[in-house]
C-alpha cells in the first residue's frame, strides 16, 4: 500500500471515529450488564408427546435443555469490556477470541447452514394478522406493543392443551412454544419480556424449521449485543444469548470455570455449566475480573474444548464443516449483518495463527419495518448460501400484509376453521354456477373419461339440490341485493304463513335460490357425459304478486299507526278512505309487529272491548 492509500485509510478511521484494527485499548463501561432472556416460563411449559416429537424435528428441541442457566453478571460484563466491534473479536494480550459458527452448533445443538433467517417486510399492523394466520389467536391492545408480543400471553393462551385437542390446536400450541424459545433464547429483545412475530414464517412448517441457519443468526444477534455493549452510554442490558456467551468463555478460558461442573460430554455442552442457580463457590466482582483477563497468557487457554466429544452423537443438521467455520461470510439475520473472521483466531481451529488481515467496513443498521432485507442484503446473503451449500428453497410463504383484516379474521374459532362456513360454501357454489358454462363450452364434444364425466354428474347434482342453511339464507340475501318480509327478531312472534303464500312456488320468496339447470341429460353412456348447459341463465321475476304489493303497502300505512299523535291518526283515517286494502277474513291468527302494533292501538282507545271482537284501523 502505498503512502496516499495509507493516509486515505488513516483519514476515513479518523472520520468514523474507528480504532486501529487489533488495538488493545479496552473502554470499561459503567455498571453491570443484565441479559435480556428471560427463560423462566419455559421449565413451566410442560408438552405432550406429540408435541415434543414436532420440538425435535424442528432441530431447536436442545434449546430447552439450555434453559435456566446461571449468568455471572459480572464476568459477562468484564469480557464485554474486551470486546472490539470492528473486528467482532475480543482483544487480550497478543490474541484474539470469538465464538465461531461451530461453538454455536455443539453449545447450543442447533443448525448453523441452510437459508439464511429472514422473511417479508412486517408493519406493526399485521401483527394480529399473523398471530391469527399462524397460531389462531390475536393478542389483545394490552398484549403488544410496538410489533412486539408478550411473553406471557404465549405462555397464558397455549401453555396449556384441552382434553382432546384437534390437530391445528396442537400446531399452533408448538408454534408458540418454538416463538417463546427462540425469542427468549437466541433473540431477546430490547425490551425484555416481548418476542417479535416475525419469526412465525420460519416456524410455520415443522419440517422445514432445521433448514435454516438458527445457529448464525444467534450469532449475529451475539455480535451486535457485544458491540453495542461497549458504545458508551449504552443500555446495560446485553441483547444476544448470554448462555452461548457463558458457555464459550467456560469452554475456552479454564481460568473462569466454576468449582463444580457436570461430565456429561452430550449436546448441548451448554449442559455442562447449567447449574440451576445452585451455589458455584465466591463470586468475583468486576474489578477482579478486569485483573484476570488483563494478565491472560496465550498458554492458559483451552484452544481444543471438544477433543472429549464424541462426533457420532452430533446430528446430521448440527454438523458444519471446517471448511465453512474457517471462511469468512456474513451472518445475516433480517436488518443484522455482522461480519465473521474466523482467520483472526485461527487457534480456534487447529490452526497457527498467521498475519491479522483487515476488515471490511460496514455500517449495522437499525431495524425497519417496512423495508424488505432480503433485497437490502441481496449479495451477502447469496455469499452465504454459496459458502453452506445451501440447496433449499423456501416455499412460497404467505403474504402477511395481503392477509384478511382482523375483522374478517375474527370469527375464527380455536381450530382456525372460519364460523362463517356456510357462508364460504355458498359463495363457492355460485361461483360454480358462473364457472361451469365456460367449461362447458370449451369441453362441448369431447369424450371424457368415466371418472371425468362421473365426477361432473357429481358437481352438477350437488349445485342443482344445494340450497344455504336457514340461518345463513339472510345474509345470502343482502349479499345477492334482495330482500325479502320482515320477521320479528323474537321467534315466537313469527307469524304462520298465510294461506296466499305457496311453499311449493319458489317465486313467492324473492330471496330463495332457485335450482340451477345443470345439465342436458343426468345419465352416463359409454364413459361421456353431456356436459352442462351454460346457455340458460335464471331470470328473476320481476313482478311480485299483488297480494305481496298489497301487504307491503298495508305494513307502510299501519306502521304509522304505532304513534298516538293526532295528525299521524287523522293521516291514517284519510288512507283509509283512499285506499281499501284487501284482508283475510278467516279465522286466521295475525302475529309480528303489526299485530303487536294494533293491539297496543285497541287497548289505548277501545275501552270496554271484548277479546273476540275484530279490531278495525
Amino acid at each position: 500500500m502505498d503512502l496516499a492509500s495509507e493516509g486515505l485509510t488513516a483519514q476515513q478511521q479518523k472520520a468514523n471515529s474507528r480504532r486501529p484494527v487489533g488495538s488493545s485499548q479496552i473502554w470499561t463501561r459503567y455498571g453491570v450488564l443484565l441479559p435480556s432472556q428471560q427463560t423462566r416460563k419455559l421449565k413451566e411449559w410442560i408438552l405432550t408427546d406429540q408435541q415434543q416429537q414436532l420440538v425435535n424435528a424442528s432441530g431447536l428441541g436442545h434449546l430447552a435443555l439450555t434453559t435456566g442457566f446461571t449468568i455471572d453478571r459480572s464476568l459477562l460484563t468484564s469480557f464485554c469490556e474486551r470486546w472490539n466491534n470492528e473486528t467482532n473479536t475480543a482483544h487480550f494480550m497478543g490474541f484474539e477470541m470469538a465464538p465461531s459458527l461451530r461453538d454455536v452448533s455443539y453449545i447450543l445443538g442447533i443448525p448453523v447452514t441452510g437459508h439464511v433467517v429472514t422473511t417479508e417486510p412486517i408493519g406493526d399492523e399485521a401483527v394480529n394478522r399473523m398471530c391469527l394466520h399462524y397460531l389462531g389467536e390475536s393478542p389483545g391492545n394490552g398484549e403488544q406493543l410496538c410489533g412486539l408480543i408478550r411473553l406471557t400471553w404465549l405462555y397464558r393462551k397455549f401453555s396449556q392443551l384441552p382434553e382432546n385437542p384437534t390437530i391445528n390446536e396442537i400446531a399452533y400450541s408448538t408454534r408458540a412454544y418454538l416463538l417463546y424459545l427462540v425469542g427468549s433464547t437466541l433473540f431477546p429483545d430490547t425490551m425484555r419480556g416481548f418476542v417479535s412475530p416475525r419469526y412465525l414464517p420460519l416456524l410455520a412448517d415443522f419440517r422445514k424449521i432445521r433448514e435454516y441457519a438458527w445457529g448464525a443468526a444467534a450469532l449475529a444477534h451475539l455480535y451486535r449485543g457485544l458491540s453495542v455493549a461497549v458504545t458508551p452510554n449504552a443500555t446495560t442490558q446485553f441483547l444476544g444469548s448470554a448462555t452461548l456467551l457463558m458457555a464459550w468463555i467456560y469452554e475456552y478460558l479454564p481460568v473462569t470455570q466454576p468449582q463444580q461442573k457436570n461430565q456429561s460430554t452430550l449436546l448441548p455442552r451448554a449442559c455442562r455449566w447449567n447449574f440451576g442457580g445452585a451455589t458455584r463457590g465466591q463470586r468475583k466482582k468486576v474489578m477482579e475480573w478486569r485483573k484476570v483477563f488483563e494478565q491472560l497468557q496465550l498458554s492458559e487457554v483451552n484452544w481444543n474444548p471438544y477433543k472429549d466429544m464424541n462426533p457420532a452423537i452430533v446430528p446430521e443438521y448440527c454438523i458444519a464443516a471446517d471448511n465453512i467455520c474457517y471462511s469468512r461470510t456474513w451472518l445475516i439475520s433480517f436488518n443484522i449483518k455482522e461480519v465473521y473472521v474466523p482467520d483472526r483466531f485461527a487457534r480456534q481451529f487447529g490452526r497457527d495463527q498467521g498475519r491479522l488481515h483487515g476488515v471490511p467496513m460496514w455500517a449495522r443498521r437499525t431495524w425497519s419495518k417496512w423495508k424488505d432485507w432480503r433485497v437490502e442484503y441481496a449479495r451477502e446473503i447469496e455469499e452465504f448460501h454459496q459458502l453452506v451449500g445451501c440447496r433449499f428453497t423456501p416455499s412460497a410463504e404467505t403474504n402477511i400484509n395481503s392477509l384478511p383484516p382482523d375483522e374478517s379474521l375474527a370469527g375464527r374459532n380455536a381450530t382456525g376453521c372460519s364460523r362463517n362456513t356456510s357462508h364460504d360454501m355458498s359463495s363457492m357454489i355460485e361461483d360454480l354456477k358462473n364457472d361451469l358454462p365456460v367449461i362447458d363450452r370449451y369441453l362441448e364434444g369431447h369424450l371424457l373419461p368415466a371418472e371425468v364425466a362421473s365426477f361432473l354428474e357429481k358437481v352438477g347434482t350437488m349445485i342443482k339440490n344445494y340450497s344455504p342453511p336457514q340461518g345463513n339464507r339472510r345474509k345470502h340475501q343482502a349479499a345477492q341485493g334482495q330482500t325479502g318480509p320482515v320477521r320479528s327478531k323474537n321467534p315466537r312472534k313469527r307469524g304462520k304463513p298465510s294461506l296466499f303464500q305457496d311453499p311449493s312456488n319458489p317465486h313467492q320468496y324473492p330471496g330463495a335460490l332457485v335450482p340451477y339447470q345443470a345439465s342436458k341429460c343426468d345419465m352416463v353412456f359409454d364413459g361421456t357425459v353431456p356436459l352442462l348447459n351454460g346457455g340458460e341463465e335464471y331470470k328473476e321475476q320481476e313482478a311480485m304478486d299483488p297480494w305481496q304489493t298489497s301487504h307491503l303497502t298495508m305494513t307502510s300505512s299501519s306502521s304509522s299507526l304505532g304513534s298516538s299523535s293526532p295528525e299521524s291518526m287523522k293521516r291514517g283515517r284519510q288512507d283509509e278512505g283512499e285506499t281499501q286494502i284487501p284482508r283475510d277474513t278467516g279465522d286466521l291468527r295475525r302475529s309480528g309487529r303489526l299485530c303487536v302494533q294494533l293491539k297496543m292501538f285497541k287497548h289505548r282507545d277501545g275501552v270496554g272491548a271484548e277479546a273476540a271482537n275484530p279490531i278495525f284501523l
